[in-house]
Protein backbone atom coordinates (compact mmCIF):
# COMPACT_ATOMS: atom_id res chain seq x y z
CA UNK A 1 0.00 0.00 0.00
CA UNK A 2 1.52 3.48 -0.77
CA UNK A 3 -0.66 5.74 0.65
CA UNK A 4 2.01 8.78 1.28
CA UNK A 5 2.50 9.02 -2.82
CA UNK A 6 -0.94 9.23 -3.25
CA UNK A 7 -1.87 11.79 -0.21
CA UNK A 8 1.32 13.48 -1.33
CA UNK A 9 -0.83 14.50 -5.07
CA UNK A 10 -4.00 14.79 -3.57
CA UNK A 11 -3.70 18.13 -1.49
CA UNK A 12 -6.90 19.04 -2.78
CA UNK A 13 -8.64 16.44 -0.59
CA UNK A 14 -8.55 18.99 3.19
CA UNK A 15 -9.84 21.24 0.81
CA UNK A 16 -12.76 19.05 -0.45
CA UNK A 17 -13.37 17.53 2.83
CA UNK A 18 -13.95 21.57 4.99
CA UNK A 19 -15.84 22.91 2.05
CA UNK A 20 -18.59 20.00 1.10
CA UNK A 21 -18.06 16.99 2.86
CA UNK A 22 -17.97 16.12 6.86
CA UNK A 23 -15.87 13.24 5.54
CA UNK A 24 -13.96 11.58 2.52
CA UNK A 25 -11.59 8.80 1.46
CA UNK A 26 -10.65 8.36 -2.00
CA UNK A 27 -8.63 4.68 -3.66
CA UNK A 28 -6.64 4.66 -6.75
CA UNK A 29 -5.60 1.59 -8.40
CA UNK A 30 -2.80 2.46 -11.75
CA UNK A 31 -2.17 0.13 -14.42
CA UNK A 32 0.41 -2.51 -11.96
CA UNK A 33 -2.59 -2.91 -10.03
CA UNK A 34 -1.25 -1.01 -6.74
CA UNK A 35 -3.72 0.47 -4.35
CA UNK A 36 -3.39 3.69 -2.78
CA UNK A 37 -5.63 5.43 -0.31
CA UNK A 38 -5.99 8.65 1.51
CA UNK A 39 -8.98 10.36 3.69
CA UNK A 40 -9.71 13.20 5.65
CA UNK A 41 -12.14 14.12 7.73
CA UNK A 42 -14.80 12.82 10.36
CA UNK A 43 -16.79 9.50 10.28
CA UNK A 44 -18.37 10.95 13.18
CA UNK A 45 -17.90 14.85 13.86
CA UNK A 46 -20.49 14.41 17.40
CA UNK A 47 -17.84 11.56 18.84
CA UNK A 48 -14.64 12.92 17.17
CA UNK A 49 -13.99 10.00 15.20
CA UNK A 50 -12.46 10.58 12.21
CA UNK A 51 -12.22 8.60 8.89
CA UNK A 52 -9.16 6.07 8.62
CA UNK A 53 -8.61 3.54 6.05
CA UNK A 54 -11.15 1.49 7.00
CA UNK A 55 -14.01 3.65 7.18
CA UNK A 56 -17.40 2.13 5.78
CA UNK A 57 -19.45 4.48 3.42
CA UNK A 58 -22.61 3.75 2.27
CA UNK A 59 -21.83 3.43 -1.76
CA UNK A 60 -26.27 4.27 -2.47
CA UNK A 61 -26.16 3.89 -6.06
CA UNK A 62 -22.71 2.31 -6.57
CA UNK A 63 -24.79 -1.00 -5.15
CA UNK A 64 -26.61 -1.19 -8.83
CA UNK A 65 -22.45 -2.27 -10.02
CA UNK A 66 -22.65 -5.15 -7.86
CA UNK A 67 -25.70 -5.80 -8.11
CA UNK A 68 -25.02 -6.38 -11.61
CA UNK A 69 -22.33 -8.52 -10.86
CA UNK A 70 -24.74 -10.81 -8.85
CA UNK A 71 -27.11 -11.44 -11.77
CA UNK A 72 -24.38 -11.87 -13.94
CA UNK A 73 -23.14 -14.93 -11.26
CA UNK A 74 -26.51 -16.38 -11.63
CA UNK A 75 -26.79 -16.14 -15.49
CA UNK A 76 -23.96 -17.77 -15.45
CA UNK A 77 -25.32 -20.66 -13.33
CA UNK A 78 -27.61 -21.18 -15.94
CA UNK A 79 -29.98 -20.47 -13.49
CA UNK A 80 -31.60 -17.21 -15.14
CA UNK A 81 -31.50 -15.51 -18.14
CA UNK A 82 -31.31 -11.81 -19.06
CA UNK A 83 -32.52 -11.67 -22.59
CA UNK A 84 -35.85 -13.45 -20.93
CA UNK A 85 -38.90 -11.42 -19.51
CA UNK A 86 -37.69 -10.97 -15.89
CA UNK A 87 -41.42 -12.27 -14.86
CA UNK A 88 -40.21 -15.66 -16.27
CA UNK A 89 -38.36 -15.65 -12.88
CA UNK A 90 -40.42 -14.09 -10.42
CA UNK A 91 -42.40 -16.01 -8.40
CA UNK A 92 -43.73 -13.37 -5.54
CA UNK A 93 -44.84 -10.62 -7.59
CA UNK A 94 -44.87 -9.86 -11.22
CA UNK A 95 -44.10 -6.62 -13.07
CA UNK A 96 -47.13 -5.77 -15.26
CA UNK A 97 -48.42 -2.80 -17.64
CA UNK A 98 -50.74 -0.40 -16.61
CA UNK A 99 -53.42 -2.33 -18.27
CA UNK A 100 -52.69 -5.31 -15.70
CA UNK A 101 -51.10 -7.38 -17.88
CA UNK A 102 -47.32 -9.19 -18.02
CA UNK A 103 -44.79 -7.27 -19.01
CA UNK A 104 -41.99 -8.92 -21.50
CA UNK A 105 -39.51 -6.73 -20.04
CA UNK A 106 -36.09 -8.36 -20.02
CA UNK A 107 -33.83 -8.22 -16.99
CA UNK A 108 -31.00 -6.73 -19.52
CA UNK A 109 -34.03 -3.78 -19.68
CA UNK A 110 -33.65 -3.63 -15.45
CA UNK A 111 -30.17 -3.69 -15.60
CA UNK A 112 -30.54 -0.95 -18.23
CA UNK A 113 -32.85 0.83 -17.06
CA UNK A 114 -34.95 0.46 -20.31
CA UNK A 115 -37.92 -1.76 -19.23
CA UNK A 116 -40.17 1.55 -18.55
CA UNK A 117 -40.96 1.32 -14.99
CA UNK A 118 -40.62 5.14 -13.38
CA UNK A 119 -40.41 5.82 -9.59
CA UNK A 120 -41.97 8.17 -7.66
CA UNK A 121 -41.59 12.25 -7.45
CA UNK A 122 -39.58 11.92 -4.87
CA UNK A 123 -38.05 8.34 -5.95
CA UNK A 124 -36.07 6.66 -3.52
CA UNK A 125 -34.70 8.55 -0.06
CA UNK A 126 -34.64 5.66 2.71
CA UNK A 127 -36.95 5.08 5.82
CA UNK A 128 -36.37 6.48 9.16
CA UNK A 129 -34.71 3.80 11.58
CA UNK A 130 -37.98 3.74 13.59
CA UNK A 131 -40.22 3.30 10.76
CA UNK A 132 -41.97 -0.28 10.59
CA UNK A 133 -40.53 -2.87 8.64
CA UNK A 134 -41.62 -3.29 4.99
CA UNK A 135 -41.07 -5.71 2.46
CA UNK A 136 -40.07 -5.02 -1.39
CA UNK A 137 -43.94 -6.11 -2.40
CA UNK A 138 -44.86 -3.37 -0.10
CA UNK A 139 -42.63 -0.97 -1.93
CA UNK A 140 -43.23 -2.46 -5.59
CA UNK A 141 -46.77 -1.94 -4.95
CA UNK A 142 -46.41 1.35 -3.80
CA UNK A 143 -48.19 0.89 -0.48
CA UNK A 144 -45.42 2.80 1.54
CA UNK A 145 -44.55 6.62 2.17
CA UNK A 146 -41.18 5.25 1.67
CA UNK A 147 -42.32 4.84 -2.15
CA UNK A 148 -46.10 6.04 -3.03
CA UNK A 149 -46.07 4.94 -6.85
CA UNK A 150 -47.01 1.30 -7.68
CA UNK A 151 -44.15 -0.45 -9.90
CA UNK A 152 -45.33 -0.72 -13.67
CA UNK A 153 -43.81 -0.79 -17.19
CA UNK A 154 -45.29 2.08 -18.46
CA UNK A 155 -43.03 2.64 -21.50
CA UNK A 156 -42.48 0.27 -24.14
CA UNK A 157 -39.52 -1.75 -22.82
CA UNK A 158 -36.51 -0.94 -24.53
CA UNK A 159 -37.24 2.60 -26.50
CA UNK A 160 -36.48 4.91 -23.51
CA UNK A 161 -34.22 5.39 -20.61
CA UNK A 162 -36.07 6.01 -17.29
CA UNK A 163 -33.22 5.49 -14.28
CA UNK A 164 -35.25 3.63 -11.76
CA UNK A 165 -34.61 2.07 -8.39
CA UNK A 166 -37.59 0.36 -8.13
CA UNK A 167 -36.26 -1.58 -11.32
CA UNK A 168 -33.71 -2.82 -8.98
CA UNK A 169 -35.62 -3.66 -6.32
CA UNK A 170 -37.28 -6.43 -9.05
CA UNK A 171 -33.84 -7.48 -9.87
CA UNK A 172 -33.38 -8.04 -5.86
CA UNK A 173 -37.09 -10.11 -5.54
CA UNK A 174 -35.96 -12.23 -9.02
CA UNK A 175 -32.45 -12.88 -7.83
CA UNK A 176 -34.30 -14.45 -4.09
CA UNK A 177 -36.85 -15.96 -5.94
CA UNK A 178 -34.20 -17.99 -7.70
CA UNK A 179 -31.80 -18.36 -5.52
CA UNK A 180 -34.30 -19.18 -2.28
CA UNK A 181 -31.83 -17.55 -0.32
CA UNK A 182 -31.64 -13.32 0.85
CA UNK A 183 -29.79 -11.04 -1.71
CA UNK A 184 -27.62 -9.53 0.69
CA UNK A 185 -26.23 -13.69 1.37
CA UNK A 186 -26.03 -14.23 -1.93
CA UNK A 187 -23.92 -10.81 -2.36
CA UNK A 188 -21.47 -12.49 0.44
CA UNK A 189 -21.12 -15.89 -1.25
CA UNK A 190 -20.88 -15.52 -4.60
CA UNK A 191 -19.19 -11.40 -4.56
CA UNK A 192 -17.62 -10.32 -1.18
CA UNK A 193 -15.70 -13.78 0.40
CA UNK A 194 -14.37 -15.16 -2.76
CA UNK A 195 -12.53 -11.83 -3.29
CA UNK A 196 -11.65 -12.16 1.07
CA UNK A 197 -13.76 -8.59 1.50
CA UNK A 198 -13.67 -8.09 5.10
CA UNK A 199 -15.87 -4.40 5.22
CA UNK A 200 -18.20 -5.06 2.29
CA UNK A 201 -21.76 -5.85 2.92
CA UNK A 202 -25.49 -5.11 2.15
CA UNK A 203 -27.31 -3.17 5.03
CA UNK A 204 -30.27 -5.75 5.90
CA UNK A 205 -31.02 -5.02 9.90
CA UNK A 206 -28.57 -7.52 11.00
CA UNK A 207 -25.99 -6.58 8.98
CA UNK A 208 -26.04 -3.10 9.92
CA UNK A 209 -26.34 -3.83 13.55
CA UNK A 210 -23.45 -6.36 13.62
CA UNK A 211 -21.28 -3.53 11.64
CA UNK A 212 -22.45 -0.54 13.70
CA UNK A 213 -21.28 -2.26 16.89
CA UNK A 214 -17.39 -1.77 15.74
CA UNK A 215 -18.19 1.89 14.99
CA UNK A 216 -16.50 1.56 11.40
CA UNK A 217 -19.43 3.11 9.40
CA UNK A 218 -19.51 6.43 8.44
CA UNK A 219 -22.48 8.48 10.27
CA UNK A 220 -24.54 10.41 7.41
CA UNK A 221 -25.00 13.93 7.53
CA UNK A 222 -27.56 16.26 5.46
CA UNK A 223 -26.86 19.01 3.18
CA UNK A 224 -26.40 21.73 6.00
CA UNK A 225 -23.75 19.13 8.16
CA UNK A 226 -26.17 17.87 10.60
CA UNK A 227 -26.43 13.67 11.28
CA UNK A 228 -29.78 12.38 9.69
CA UNK A 229 -32.56 10.46 12.51
CA UNK A 230 -30.65 7.82 13.62
CA UNK A 231 -27.66 8.55 12.06
CA UNK A 232 -27.69 6.13 9.39
CA UNK A 233 -31.17 5.19 7.01
CA UNK A 234 -32.75 1.69 7.07
CA UNK A 235 -32.87 0.81 2.89
CA UNK A 236 -34.93 -1.61 1.74
CA UNK A 237 -34.01 -1.68 -1.63
CA UNK A 238 -30.18 -3.12 -1.10
CA UNK A 239 -29.87 -3.86 -4.78
CA UNK A 240 -30.95 -0.62 -5.61
CA UNK A 241 -28.93 1.51 -2.77
CA UNK A 242 -27.91 -0.87 -0.08
CA UNK A 243 -24.05 -1.71 -0.34
CA UNK A 244 -21.08 -0.01 2.31
CA UNK A 245 -18.02 -0.43 1.87
CA UNK A 246 -14.40 0.81 1.80
CA UNK A 247 -13.18 2.67 -1.30
CA UNK A 248 -10.51 0.06 -0.87
CA UNK A 249 -12.23 -2.67 -1.28
CA UNK A 250 -14.73 -1.17 -4.10
CA UNK A 251 -11.22 -1.12 -6.08
CA UNK A 252 -10.38 -4.78 -5.17
CA UNK A 253 -13.80 -5.43 -6.90
CA UNK A 254 -13.52 -3.13 -9.44
CA UNK A 255 -10.14 -4.97 -10.75
CA UNK A 256 -11.33 -8.43 -10.78
CA UNK A 257 -14.33 -6.50 -13.23
CA UNK A 258 -11.05 -5.66 -15.19
CA UNK A 259 -9.33 -9.26 -14.95
CA UNK A 260 -12.80 -10.82 -16.12
CA UNK A 261 -13.20 -8.09 -18.64
CA UNK A 262 -9.54 -8.99 -20.40
CA UNK A 263 -10.06 -12.99 -19.73
CA UNK A 264 -7.88 -13.54 -16.49
CA UNK A 265 -10.53 -13.83 -13.82
CA UNK A 266 -11.89 -16.77 -12.08
CA UNK A 267 -14.79 -14.81 -10.35
CA UNK A 268 -16.29 -13.83 -13.47
CA UNK A 269 -16.37 -14.55 -17.04
CA UNK A 270 -15.02 -12.74 -19.94
CA UNK A 271 -18.41 -12.65 -21.37
CA UNK A 272 -20.12 -11.67 -18.64
CA UNK A 273 -17.67 -8.20 -17.83
CA UNK A 274 -18.23 -7.60 -21.41
CA UNK A 275 -22.11 -7.85 -21.53
CA UNK A 276 -22.36 -5.14 -18.40
CA UNK A 277 -20.17 -3.06 -20.66
CA UNK A 278 -22.14 -3.05 -23.76
CA UNK A 279 -24.04 0.52 -24.46
CA UNK A 280 -27.93 -0.39 -24.45
CA UNK A 281 -29.40 0.30 -27.35
CA UNK A 282 -31.16 3.74 -27.86
CA UNK A 283 -29.33 4.88 -24.84
CA UNK A 284 -25.50 4.46 -25.42
CA UNK A 285 -24.97 6.45 -22.08
CA UNK A 286 -25.40 3.37 -20.37
CA UNK A 287 -24.97 -0.11 -19.54
CA UNK A 288 -25.73 -2.62 -16.80
CA UNK A 289 -25.65 -1.69 -13.86
CA UNK A 290 -23.12 1.46 -15.02
CA UNK A 291 -22.70 4.28 -17.26
CA UNK A 292 -20.46 4.15 -20.06
CA UNK A 293 -17.91 7.02 -19.72
CA UNK A 294 -15.09 7.79 -22.23
CA UNK A 295 -13.38 5.09 -24.16
CA UNK A 296 -12.94 1.96 -22.33
CA UNK A 297 -14.47 3.39 -19.60
CA UNK A 298 -17.66 2.46 -17.44
CA UNK A 299 -18.58 4.87 -13.99
CA UNK A 300 -20.69 4.33 -11.08
CA UNK A 301 -22.39 7.04 -9.61
CA UNK A 302 -24.03 6.86 -5.70
CA UNK A 303 -25.90 9.91 -4.06
CA UNK A 304 -28.07 9.46 -1.16
CA UNK A 305 -29.18 11.48 2.17
CA UNK A 306 -26.00 10.11 3.71
CA UNK A 307 -23.29 10.96 1.23
CA UNK A 308 -22.13 10.50 -2.25
CA UNK A 309 -19.58 8.25 -4.60
CA UNK A 310 -17.82 7.64 -7.75
CA UNK A 311 -16.07 5.37 -9.08
CA UNK A 312 -14.65 5.00 -12.53
CA UNK A 313 -12.82 2.25 -14.51
CA UNK A 314 -10.84 1.69 -17.41
CA UNK A 315 -11.21 -1.36 -18.17
CA UNK A 316 -8.11 -1.79 -20.39
CA UNK A 317 -5.36 -0.01 -18.51
CA UNK A 318 -6.79 -1.19 -15.37
CA UNK A 319 -6.24 2.59 -13.77
CA UNK A 320 -9.39 2.59 -11.53
CA UNK A 321 -10.48 5.20 -8.87
CA UNK A 322 -13.36 5.80 -6.04
CA UNK A 323 -14.28 8.66 -4.03
CA UNK A 324 -16.68 8.10 -1.29
CA UNK A 325 -18.31 10.51 1.31
CA UNK A 326 -20.96 10.87 3.88
CA UNK A 327 -22.64 13.97 3.47
CA UNK A 328 -25.19 14.65 0.92
CA UNK A 329 -24.06 17.66 -0.49
CA UNK A 330 -27.25 18.43 -2.49
CA UNK A 331 -26.32 18.58 -5.82
CA UNK A 332 -24.93 16.76 -8.07
CA UNK A 333 -21.36 14.85 -8.29
CA UNK A 334 -20.35 17.23 -11.03
CA UNK A 335 -21.55 20.28 -8.96
CA UNK A 336 -20.00 19.40 -5.72
CA UNK A 337 -16.80 17.95 -7.10
CA UNK A 338 -16.59 14.91 -6.60
CA UNK A 339 -16.38 13.61 -10.40
CA UNK A 340 -13.88 16.44 -11.06
CA UNK A 341 -11.82 14.94 -8.02
CA UNK A 342 -11.79 11.32 -9.68
CA UNK A 343 -10.71 13.13 -12.85
CA UNK A 344 -7.73 14.78 -11.11
CA UNK A 345 -6.90 11.47 -9.16
CA UNK A 346 -6.91 9.37 -12.88
CA UNK A 347 -4.80 12.63 -14.51
CA UNK A 348 -2.27 13.09 -11.21
CA UNK A 349 -1.10 9.41 -12.17
CA UNK A 350 2.90 9.19 -12.89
Amino acid sequence: MEKNMFETKSLLLREFTKERFRGISCAYSDTSDRIMTAYDGFADKENNIPVNDNTIFPACSVSKFITALCVMKAYEQNITDIDMPANTFLCRWKLRTPDGKESDASIRSLLCHMSGVIDGEDAFYGLRRDDPVISLTDILDGRTSYNNRPAYSEKTPGTEFEYSDAGYCILQMLLEDITKKPFEDFADEYIFDPLDLESAFFASPQNTADHEESQAMAVGYDEKGNPIPGNYPNVPDLAASGLWITPKELLIVAKEFVKAYNGRSTLLTEKSAREIAIPADKAPWVGMGVFIGGENEIISRGWGENGQSMLKINYITGETAAVMTNQNPGVDQAESGIEELVDRILSEDS
